[in-house]
């Protein structure tokens, strides 16, 4: 994907964190209000269009402000989310990985990052065989997102066939590194309406281990790969 001019870039980053946080479209005027662009209310609204017409953004039926695309999300990933290193708290519950995987970290992650969040191992020679287990249902479903009947249902759709999804994300994730796949991304039906981070590692007494949270497009992507990103 080509890179976006800075002006544009910027725009781009303060709507994608404006949105994640308040679930509300953005308008040129709130980003004028903001004031953090030494710029012509003029020129916001033609960056916009520009970012518009070029697939970054769409504007919802019902309000005159414009919403991230899934293209939005992925430049955002790749190019303007920073890398922030784990707070004490991230890293206590990571610490819980080694000790219990499928039970106290897995529902200490999901209740900290406000997502669905699944572990799944596959399997190794002294441990033969798979097990996947997910938490944070309840937590995901007060995302604003799930007012939408038809979305509640097919993240429900999702979660009951979790092992198979789990399967998916042990061969599209990188190992010892988080990936984020972003709608169709996640080359799975359920999944396509929703963003999930993974990660991949080796454990010498369970074999592979996925890890993934799944939530609303509009995630905080910066939270969940800081806590994924951790020495293991």
């Amino acid at each position: 994907m080509a890179k976006l001019g800075e002006r544009e870039a910027h725009i781009l980053d303060f709507i994608v964190r404006d949105y994640v946080r308040s679930a509300l479209p953005v308008s040129s005027g709130r980003i004028c209000e903001a004031g953090e662009f030494e710029v012509s209310p003029a020129t916001i609204r033609n960056a916009m269009l520009e970012l518009e017409t070029e697939g970054f953004l769409e504007k919802p039926h019902t309000s005159a402000g414009r919403v991230p695309t899934d293209k939005a999300y992925r430049y955002f990933v790749d190019f303007l989310m920073e890398r922030r290193e784990p707070q004490r708290k991230e890293k206590e519950i990571f610490a819980g990985l080694r000790e219990d995987p499928f039970e106290n970290f897995g529902r200490a992650l999901a209740e900290h990052l406000g997502l669905f969040t699944a572990v799944a191992a596959f399997g190794s020679a002294d441990w033969r065989r798979t097990r996947a287990v997910g938490f944070g249902f309840e937590e995901v479903m007060r995302e604003p997102e799930f007012e939408d009947h038809d979305l509640s249902l097919e993240f429900a759709r999702l979660v009951d066939h979790l092992d198979k999804f789990a399967e998916i994300c042990l061969k599209r994730s990188e190992m010892d590194r988080p990936a984020a796949f972003i709608g169709a991304e996640n080359d799975f039906s359920p999944a396509s309406r929703f963003s999930t981070v993974s990660l991949k590692f080796k454990n010498d007494k369970i074999g592979n281990v996925v890890i993934f949270s799944i939530g609303p497009k509009r995630m905080n992507y910066e939270r969940v790969f800081a806590v994924l990103n951790q020495e293991l």
